[in-house]
């Protein structure tokens, strides 16, 4: 008796028939599932937001201040091109009021923000 080592084609052949020999699989039963019960498979399951309602209110009015700060910077328009009038451009809304209102309220969402 000589032992020798199966070919490629011998094991292919091999494997080919151990899987043809099995009967075939009954086909499994259908569940029938209401419609509820297909929402809750298909739903993924609630997470709890990171920030609420009341962080939303805090940086929604930290942006209004910004806003209103930017609004207050506009304007300053000559009415005679050929006349420099300082106190248009240069004057307290502008300089000192809008920036002041702009950084509360930046400093507004920050506290949004860290108060978490």
């Amino acid at each position: 008796m000589s032992k020798r080592k199966a070919t490629r084609k011998e094991k292919q052949s091999a494997s080919a028939n151990k899987y043809a020999a099995q009967p075939a699989a009954a086909p499994a039963k259908a569940k029938v599932k209401t419609r509820a019960k297909k929402a809750a498979a298909v739903s993924a399951p609630a997470r709890e937001l990171t920030y609420g309602p009341e962080f939303y209110k805090w940086v929604g009015g930290g942006f209004l201040l910004v806003i209103i700060g930017m609004l207050l910077m506009t304007g300053g328009e000559m009415p005679d091109p050929n006349v420099w009038d300082e106190s248009i451009i240069y004057s307290f809304r502008r300089i000192t009021l809008a920036p002041i209102i702009i950084l509360g309220g930046l400093g507004v969402v920050t506290y949004a923000i860290f108060k978490k």
